[in-house]
C-alpha cells in the first residue's frame, strides 16, 4: 500500500510556516512601530514628513527577529519574542524618564554613569518615574497584547533554515529600501541621508528623524564596529568670505567713572590699536615638523583659522578682581526690578548682551565646562575616548592654560573655588584643581592643591538652610579671599569661582516643612506667595532667589572691603530650568517661548560697579563665547584660535550662538539642525549665496576643534612647542 502523502500536504504545511513567519514579522514591525508613535506622541514631537522613518524602519527590524528566532523550536521563539519586545519597552520607558529630569535622551555609555545619577538625581528620577506610570503601564499593555498575540493567534513554529534565511534576506531588502527613501528627504547638510550617516552623532536630532529603535541600532553599531580612536579629524572648508559680521556695538561714553581721589577701575583706551588674538607661533613650522597625522589635521585647521581681534576693551579689567557664578537652572526672566533688584541692577548696567543663548538643555557639567574652558564639550555620540567619562573629567589631566584660574595663577592671583554639594558627582574636585584653583571648597570636604582634606569643608547651619544654600555658601567663603592682603592691608587680587545649587529642581508647592525637598524654597516662599504665578513657578523662583541673596552678600562684602569697584562679577546659567515643564516656563516667561530657540535665551551678566554707563550688545552669543570676552576685557595674551568661542565684543569676527545639537544663530538666521531647517531674521535676499553652508561647516569644526583640542592634549603640544622654540 503506498503510505507516500500527497504534494498538497507539504504544501499546506510549507505554507502554514510561511503564514507563521509572515505574521510574526509584521506583529513585530507593527510592535515596533506602535511604541515608536506612542513615544512620539507622548514626548511631543514633531510630526513632520521625517515622522515616516521609524515606521518604515519598524519593517526590517520585525523580519530580522523573526529571521533569527524562526530557527529555535516554537516555545523558544515565544519566549525570546516576549523577552525582546519587553526589553524594547523598558528601553522606551526609561528615555522617557530620562527625558522627565534631564530634557534630553539617554546615550548608552551613560548607562555607566546609573549609580553615580541614582544617587545624586535619585528624587528626582523617582520623581519622573512616578509621573511616567501611566506611560509605563502603556507601555506594559501594549506588550502584554503582543505577546498574547504571538502565543495565542500566531503560534510560532520551528522553521527550515531556508525559510528563516529568506525572512533575513527580505530584512536585508527592506532595510535597503529605507536606506533609499532617505535620499527622498533631500540632500545637503542635516537631510536624513545625511544625519543617518554622520559621525559624531547627535542621539536627540535621530530620535526625533529616526525614532528610539533606530537610534539605538546606530549607537549599537558604533560601539561594535567602532572608527578607529586615532581617526583622522574631520574638518570643513568654509568660505569665511560669506561670514558677514553683525553690526557693532554702540558706545559713546566710556563706561568707567573717573573721579579724583576714588579708586576707578580701568579706563577704556580712545584709539586701541587693533591687533590679532593670536600668539607668535611659527604654524607653518610647527605643520613642517609634524609626523602625527591626527595633530598635522589640527595644525591645519588652526593654520586656516584668522582669529578675532583686540578692541576698545582689551585690558579693560586689567588688574581687576574677578568672581565668576554658575548658576543653577538660571533664566533671565526671573529677573526683576523689585523680586531681585542685586539683579536687576547688575543686568541693566556693566555690559548687556542682548542676544546671549545658553547652549545647552541639561546636564550641569556640559555648561559648566563650556563656561569654564571656552570649548565645546562632548555632547554628541562619539565611539572613541571621550565616551567613557563626561568631557569635563577627561581634561582633568590636560593643560588648560585659558582657564581663568590658570590665567590669575599666572600673575600672581590667589584662586578659589566652591560648590555647596558633593565633590564627587560630576568629579569636580579633580576637574576644578585643574582649572587652577587653589583651594576648593565643597559640602563634603576641600582640595587645597590637588590634596582632598577634611578639615576645611563648608559647613551649614540648621533652620531649614541644610544644604546648599548659596547665600551661606558666599558667607562662608568670602573671608578666603577678602581676608587675604598684603603687608598694606590692601586685598590681594583674586579671583573666586561658585556653583551654584540652590536652584536645582524639583520645584513645587511646599506649605508642610516636613515633607520639603528644596530647604530654599522653603526658606524664601513668603518672598513670593503675592506673586501672580502657579505654585510650581513660585517655588521655582523662592529656590532661586538664593542667587539674589547671594550677589547681594558679596557686593556687600566687596564695598565694605574697598574692591568693589575694582572686581567684575560674571554670572551665566549651566542650562535652561529643565525642572520646569513648558507651560510653567511660558507662565515665568510671560509668553509663549519658542522650544528650539527661545528657552535657550538667558543672560550674561558681566558687571563692575565703576562702570558709568551700561555697554549694550546685540551680537548673537553663547556660552563658549563668555571665556575669550573675558581674556580680552582681562588683557590677557591668547590665541583666539584655540577656543570654540569668541571675543563677543570684537567687531571684525563672525559671530554666531551655537547650541548643542549644532542648532545656532547669527544675525540673518537661524538653522534647526533637527528638522534641516533655516529661518531667515532678515530679507533672504540679504543672505550672502553659501551662506547657510558656511554657517554650518563652521559650527561643525568648532565642535571638532573642541573634541581634539582635548582629546590630543593640544594646549600642551601647542605651548611645548612655544618653549621649545623661544
Amino acid at each position: 500500500m503506498d503510505t507516500a502523502r500527497p504534494i498538497g500536504f507539504y504544501l499546506r504545511k510549507y505554507f502554514r510556516k510561511w503564514k507563521s513567519a509572515a505574521l510574526q514579522a509584521l506583529l513585530f514591525s507593527g510592535y515596533f512601530a506602535f511604541i515608536e508613535l506612542f513615544f512620539h506622541v507622548t514626548e511631543e514631537l514633531d510630526f513632520t514628513v521625517r515622522f515616516l522613518y521609524p515606521l518604515l524602519f519598524s519593517l526590517p527590524l520585525g523580519c530580522f527577529f523573526t529571521g533569527i528566532y524562526s530557527f529555535f523550536s516554537a516555545r523558544v521563539n515565544c519566549i525570546l519574542s516576549t523577552v525582546t519586545a519587553a526589553l524594547c519597552a523598558i528601553w522606551f520607558a526609561t528615555q522617557i524618564c530620562y527625558s522627565g529630569v534631564f530634557m534630553t535622551y539617554m546615550e548608552t555609555d551613560k548607562i555607566t554613569m546609573a549609580g553615580d545619577a541614582a544617587g545624586t538625581f535619585g528624587n528626582e528620577m523617582k520623581d519622573a518615574i512616578l509621573s511616567s506610570i501611566p506611560e509605563i503601564l502603556a507601555l506594559a499593555l501594549i506588550t502584554a497584547v503582543f505577546s498574547l498575540v504571538l502565543f495565542l493567534y500566531i503560534r510560532p513554529v520551528k522553521k527550515p533554515p531556508v525559510l528563516c534565511g529568506a525572512t533575513l534576506l527580505v530584512c536585508l531588502l527592506l532595510h535597503l529600501g529605507c536606506r533609499g527613501a532617505l535620499l527622498l528627504g533631500g540632500g545637503g547638510q542635516y537631510s536624513p541621508s545625511q544625519m543617518y550617516r554622520q559621525y559624531p552623532r547627535i542621539l536627540d536630532n535621530n530620535i526625533a528623524n529616526f525614532g528610539v529603535l533606530t537610534s539605538l541600532r546606530l549607537e549599537l553599531c558604533d560601539l561594535i564596529f567602532k572608527p578607529p580612536a586615532e581617526k583622522t579629524p574631520d574638518f570643513e572648508t568654509v568660505d569665511h568670505n560669506v561670514l558677514i559680521p553683525p553690526s557693532p556695538p554702540q558706545q559713546t561714553e566710556p563706561p568707567f567713572e573717573s573721579q579724583e581721589g576714588q579708586s576707578t577701575g580701568p579706563v577704556v583706551p580712545p584709539e586701541p590699536v587693533k591687533l590679532r588674538n593670536l600668539l607668535d607661533l611659527d604654524m607653518e613650522r610647527l605643520i613642517a615638523e609634524e609626523t602625527n597625522e591626527q595633530l598635522l589635521s589640527i595644525h591645519r585647521y588652526v593654520a586656516s583659522q584668522t582669529g578675532s581681534y583686540t578692541n576698545r576693551y582689551t585690558g579693560m579689567f586689567e588688574g581687576c578682581n574677578l568672581i565668576m557664578i554658575c548658576a543653577e537652572s538660571f533664566t533671565s526672566h526671573m529677573i526683576s526690578e523689585e523680586l531681585t533688584p542685586t539683579l536687576y541692577k547688575m543686568a541693566t548696567n556693566g555690559f548687556v548682551f542682548n542676544n546671549f543663548y545658553g547652549s545647552f538643555k541639561s546636564i550641569t557639567t556640559n555648561g559648566e565646562y563650556a563656561f569654564c574652558t571656552g570649548l565645546l564639550p562632548n555632547s554628541v555620540g562619539r565611539v572613541d575616548d571621550l565616551k567613557k567619562n563626561s568631557t569635563f573629567l577627561l581634561s582633568s589631566d590636560k593643560y588648560l592654560p585659558y582657564c581663568m584660574g590658570n590665567v590669575f595663577n599666572s600673575f600672581g592671583g590667589s584662586t578659589f573655588a566652591y560648590h555647596s554639594n558633593s565633590s564627587s558627582y560630576y568629579k569636580r574636585g579633580v576637574t576644578h584643581p585643574n582649572m587652577g584653583y587653589r583651594l576648593c571648597r565643597f559640602f563634603d570636604g576641600s582640595y587645597v592643591d590637588g590634596v582632598f582634606t577634611k578639615d576645611n569643608r563648608l559647613t551649614f547651619s540648621t533652620g531649614g538652610r541644610v544644604p546648599n544654600s548659596d547665600e551661606e555658601t558666599a558667607l562662608q567663603t568670602l573671608n578666603d579671599y577678602l581676608g587675604n592682603r598684603d603687608e598694606n592691608g590692601n586685598v590681594r587680587q583674586f579671583h573666586a569661582y561658585y556653583m551654584t545649587y540652590s536652584g536645582h529642581h524639583p520645584y513645587h508647592d511646599i506649605h508642610d516643612k516636613d515633607h520639603v525637598k528644596s530647604p530654599m524654597t522653603f526658606e524664601n516662599r513668603d518672598k513670593v506667595d503675592n506673586l501672580p504665578y502657579s505654585e510650581v513657578v513660585k517655588s521655582y523662583l523662592a529656590a532661586n532667589l538664593e542667587v539674589e541673596n547671594m550677589l547681594t552678600a558679596i557686593l556687600d562684602a566687596l564695598e565694605e572691603a574697598g574692591c568693589l569697584e575694582n572686581t567684575v562679577i560674571v554670572l551665566t546659567s549651566d542650562h535652561y530650568p529643565y525642572g520646569l515643564l513648558s507651560h510653567q516656563f511660558n507662565e515665568l516667561a510671560g509668553e509663549q517661548v519658542d522650544t528650539t530657540f527661545g528657552i535657550y535665551r538667558n543672560s550674561f551678566l558681566c558687571y563692575n560697579a565703576g562702570m558709568k554707563e551700561p555697554v549694550v550688545v546685540d551680537t548673537p552669543c553663547c556660552t563658549v563665547d563668555i571665556l575669550p570676552t573675558l581674556l580680552n576685557l582681562f588683557g590677557v595674551e591668547y590665541d583666539s584660535r584655540l577656543l570654540a568661542g569668541t571675543d563677543v565684543l570684537d567687531e571684525q569676527s563672525f559671530h554666531v550662538a551655537m547650541l548643542y545639537n549644532q542648532s545656532f544663530i547669527t544675525d540673518l538666521i537661524r538653522y534647526d539642525t533637527k528638522k534641516g531647517k533655516v529661518s531667515y531674521l532678515v530679507d533672504k535676499e540679504d543672505v550672502p549665496e553659501g551662506y547657510l553652508d558656511a554657517c554650518i561647516s563652521y559650527v561643525k569644526n568648532r565642535f571638532e576643534i573642541s573634541l581634539q583640542i582635548v582629546n590630543h592634549d593640544y594646549y600642551r603640544v601647542i605651548y611645548d612647542f612655544l618653549e621649545k622654540n623661544r
